[in-house]
């Protein structure tokens, strides 16, 4: 077993100014949750890319998501940690797809299929991340109803 003498640090790193995933990333920092859409097909499609993967067109433009999902499954990290962190799969509710991402809740405060919203972290001031937490105002209205 290797004993550390000090906890690492967390390092973020920069995206770099990608073309097809500047306009995402402007968005986090706007505190909006982006995904393109096709401007032919209307295909939505998350992560991501510089073109769509159902038609295979260029034509992207960029439109705001929810910011709602339902969690589909999550751990626990506690490896080279300053403290543990839940990482979790989130089903968005534009059913576009899946999000992997940190969750800000305790694990025991954490049910399958419960919903989620976005939130936004500034880890820098060039940086904003999302990450996601238990929606408590839409899991008392929809308890028993899906998106």
């Amino acid at each position: 077993m290797i004993k550390l003498s000090s906890q690492p640090e967390i390092i973020y790193l920069q995206p770099k100014n990608h073309e097809p995933t500047l306009k995402f990333w402007e968005g986090l920092k706007n505190r909006k949750l982006l995904a393109p859409r096709c401007g032919d097909c209307g295909e939505i499609f998350f992560p991501p890319r510089g073109f769509c993967p159902k038609c295979l067109s260029e034509n992207i433009e960029w439109v705001e998501l929810s910011g709602k999902g339902k969690l589909h499954s999550w751990t626990e990290i506690h490896y080279l940690t300053p403290k543990p962190y839940i990482l979790g799969v989130i089903d968005l509710a534009e059913g576009i797809g899946r999000m992997i991402s940190r969750i800000e809740a305790e694990h025991k405060e954490l049910k399958i299929d419960m919903p989620m919203k976005v939130d936004f972290i500034d880890v820098s001031d060039k940086l904003t991340l999302f990450i996601w937490r238990p929606d408590k105002v839409d899991s008392k209205h929809q308890k028993s109803e899906s998106f």
